[in-house]
């Protein structure tokens, strides 16, 4: 008896461990669906170079990593969670909705409107133009040739995981904050 007391706690360690990295994937799954869908909206409507509405996919990301630790933290751990695994769960859920985003971006961006990369660059060779006007014609060439290689499909979505996952370090420290219940009635440990 004494070997299956012990397998016990192990058993439930392995189990929540499991349900971590599964809310993190329902949930950052839900989350770049809707950045996904909010932005193809955007794009549908003419909107999507909006540069203000386009911060609505922060706050969504926001929601989603909140809302996906608060499901974990009230499902799966019977209503509490330490800072650190409220943190980890927000930055997981990030990075799966930095993934799914970054494999939406890629397909909209090759496939679906690649159109949208030349607005982008056009409307970055404007803003160069109004706020740098000295420039010379040369300069302003290789300005727009250093842009553009930024500018494809692929180092685009690779940039959206990065953003993501910055996005969740930094807000993840401050909805984690609100988000931690300690456990009163557990013993501490010596």
């Amino acid at each position: 008896t004494g070997v299956q007391t012990c397998a016990l706690p192990i058993y439930i360690m392995e189990e929540k461990a499991k349900s971590s990295t599964s809310n993190a994937l329902t949930y950052g799954l839900i989350t770049g669906v809707v950045m996904s869908v909010y932005s193809l909206i955007l794009y549908l409507l003419n909107l999507h170079l909006n540069k203000y509405l386009g911060y609505v996919s922060f706050l969504i990301l926001i929601a989603g990593m909140t809302y996906g630790t608060l499901q974990f933290r009230n499902k799966v751990l019977n209503g509490y969670i330490a800072y650190g695994k409220a943190w980890s769960s927000s930055f997981m859920i990030a990075l799966f909705a930095g993934i799914f985003g970054a494999i939406y971006a890629f397909i909209f961006y090759k496939f679906i409107a690649p159109d949208v990369v030349r607005e982008m660059l056009d409307m970055v060779r404007q803003n160069i133009m109004t706020r740098s006007p000295e420039l010379t014609d040369e300069q302003l060439d290789q300005a727009m040739n250093m842009t553009s290689k930024f500018m494809t499909p692929p180092v685009m979505s690779i940039f959206l995981i990065i953003y993501c996952l910055i996005v969740a370090a930094i807000a993840g420290l401050i909805t984690s904050a609100f988000l931690k219940k300690d456990d009163k009635s557990a013993s501490p440990v010596i």
